[in-house]
């Protein structure tokens, strides 16, 4: 049977070569080609079309999500799998969004990467043990908080509006000019919601209404 072919997109010359080492011994795979930045993996994938990405999001030249996207325009039905240091929450939605198959963090037993790559063939999704476990810990916190709330259905039709803009990041500048009302009126409202839910912040709004009814 023909070995899958792996591009592996890795800046850290000594880890990309401890990867691919590690690979070429495993046996099941082959490194059909390895590179240190984002440029070089866009050439190398659409000239071979590779199997299987290997993926940093740490790239001198491109964001990895960028190069994901970009690959993802080339080959839809390629499997990607995010190698990072990174278990930031953000960064691994972020990544999951744009199409990643897996996401592991680097360091993490060789087993490990080897499970993602099979799941991601077998058309699964693949994360670390020790960032689900992080993910479902954010989780219950963030539905504690939500839960903690009092009921949205205080908030008037437009307080609700507004409410989903805080959540999203939004200042009040910006909110006033979607809107087509002044600053001063936003300002209004957040003090409403803010005494209306009995709170105290529009961080705090933020960091527990992730899941705002939509009525």
């Amino acid at each position: 049977m023909t070995k899958k072919r792996i591009l592996l997109v890795e800046d850290d010359h000594l880890l990309r070569m401890g990867l691919k080492s590690m690979i070429d011994l495993h046996g099941e795979y082959v490194i059909d080609d390895d590179v240190a930045n984002g440029k070089d993996a866009l050439r190398s994938f659409k000239m071979k079309k590779q199997d299987v990405i290997l993926l940093d999001l740490r790239l001198p030249d491109i964001p990895g999500t960028e190069v994901l996207q970009r690959i993802r325009q080339i080959e839809p039905s390629v499997k990607v799998i995010v190698l990072t240091a990174s278990d930031d929450n953000d960064f691994i939605f972020d990544a999951l969004e744009h199409g990643a198959n897996a996401y592991v963090l680097k360091g993490a037993n060789p087993d490990e990467l080897f499970l993602a790559v099979h799941y991601a063939l077998d058309g699964g999704l693949f994360i670390s043990p020790h960032l689900a476990k992080v993910i479902v810990r954010d989780y219950l916190l963030v539905n504690r908080q939500r839960k903690a709330l009092p009921p949205m259905k205080n908030l008037t039709v437009r307080e609700k509006e507004i409410v989903r803009h805080i959540i999203d990041g939004w200042k009040s500048k910006e909110i006033a000019e979607s809107l087509f009302i002044s600053i001063k009126t936003v300002d209004k409202h957040r003090s409403n919601i803010l005494g209306k839910l009995g709170i105290n912040s529009s961080n705090q709004l933020r960091h527990g209404s992730l899941f705002l009814p939509e009525d």
